[in-house]
């Protein structure tokens, strides 16, 4: 289109070609492994004291029952 203050052509449309990438299964693989050695070192029950162990105890109730709030609220607004 042709802009009638400065004679210019203006851009009025503008295609977009979008390509599909495979993902890459090599990285993918390696950031799951990276994954489960971060968590396989954050979690090592063997080499925790009473009170580490009491402590990830209490963390993993306290989310076990922010979950099941969770789940509580989602079928009673579901119901509404």
């Amino acid at each position: 289109m042709l802009d009638s203050e400065t004679n210019e052509m203006k851009l009025v449309k503008k295609k977009v070609n979008e390509k599909s990438l495979p993902p890459n299964i090599d990285l993918i693989k390696i950031i799951l492994q990276q994954i489960k050695e971060d968590d396989d070192k954050k979690y090592d029950y063997d080499k925790m004291s009473d009170e580490e162990l009491e402590q990830e105890r209490q963390r993993l109730l306290k989310e076990l029952k922010e979950m099941n709030n969770d789940s509580r609220k989602g079928k009673s607004s579901s119901k509404m």
